[in-house]
């Protein structure tokens, strides 16, 4: 920050009010602010206001644009004041560029005007260009340099991923183990047994017999997977008579009749009553519960 000050305006015969202009900063790039402070003592019993070049109730030129302005008033010593204009502009163009001249003008009590003094501020302001003004062409862009990452530094990254992902594989094999062991301590043939019982009561409240005979099928077909360990959900029933024939089940007949059966109604349109229904779910939990006790073949 730098202050410039103008001398005092040269008193002729008559008394002329000093004016002081300070200029902060004096250097500044294209588009800047700078504050302008304007100072003019007289004498007590006068005022004092600026009037701009051409009767112009602005501070613009073609370097300078006036933002905003201050007026303040004080009294210096007995029988003298002070009036302090505080202008904030915005600079334009380049070089050294002088401020545009202001006419001071005082007045008495009265609004008469007393004296009129028409001042060129000997204070310039320095203005840079933001570009080069010899540059003709533009410079062309440089392409993005590539972050270059030392080696050692993502090793320690890659190796704590792949661990993450190997503890994470582990504890997906354990669970899946601690699964599969709680699903073979649940007693297969108990599930059954409360799956007939919940459909004996689904059958007495008006479940058509061709659906019960649907879900007797799928009630048989699971339990024969879970317990025997066959693939039966998703096979015909020839192949499930294969596989009961080769682990040599005991009430083997007993299990493809109530399979044919529920085949009957589902694929040949055979419709049997509601008594027919009821005597083939207790078919099927006499065949569970004949089973229950024998060990289901080792893997």
């Amino acid at each position: 920050m730098s202050l410039l000050t103008a001398c005092s305006a040269a008193a002729g015969k008559t008394e002329q009010p000093a004016i002081t202009v300070m200029v902060i900063p004096d250097n500044v790039l294209v588009g800047d602010r700078i504050r302008c402070i304007i100072s003019i003592s007289h004498s007590e019993n006068e005022f004092a206001a600026l009037e701009w070049r051409d009767g112009i109730d602005t501070f613009s030129s073609r370097s300078f644009e006036l933002i905003s302005s201050k007026h303040l008033s004080s009294t210096l010593l007995p029988g003298s004041s002070q009036d302090k204009f505080e202008l904030e502009l915005a600079v334009f163009g380049a070089g050294h560029q002088p401020l545009p001249p202001v006419t001071v003008v005082l007045r008495d009590s009265k609004g008469r005007v007393t004296k009129k003094v028409v001042y060129s501020p000997p204070v310039s302001v320095f203005v840079r260009a933001l570009t080069d003004s010899s540059m003709r062409d533009l410079t062309p862009l440089k392409p993005p340099l590539k972050p270059q990452i030392p080696f050692l530094l993502i090793m320690p990254v890659i190796l704590g991923a792949f661990g993450v992902a190997v503890v994470v594989l582990l504890l997906l094999f354990l669970l899946k183990r601690i699964v599969r062991r709680s699903a073979e301590k649940v007693d297969s043939s108990q599930v059954a047994q409360r799956k007939l019982r919940k459909l004996g009561s689904s059958l007495s409240a008006g479940m058509p017999p061709h659906e019960c005979y649907e879900e007797l099928s799928n009630i048989m077909r699971s339990f024969l997977e879970n317990h025997y360990r066959i693939r039966a959900l998703e096979a015909v029933t020839q192949e499930i008579e294969r596989d009961l024939k080769k682990l040599g089940i005991a009430g083997f007949e007993n299990i493809m009749n109530l399979l044919k059966q529920a085949d009957l109604v589902k694929f040949a349109d055979s419709r049997p009553d509601v008594e027919e229904s009821r005597q083939s779910l207790h078919k099927a939990s006499e065949v569970i519960r004949s089973t229950r006790h024998s060990r289901p073949p080792e893997e």
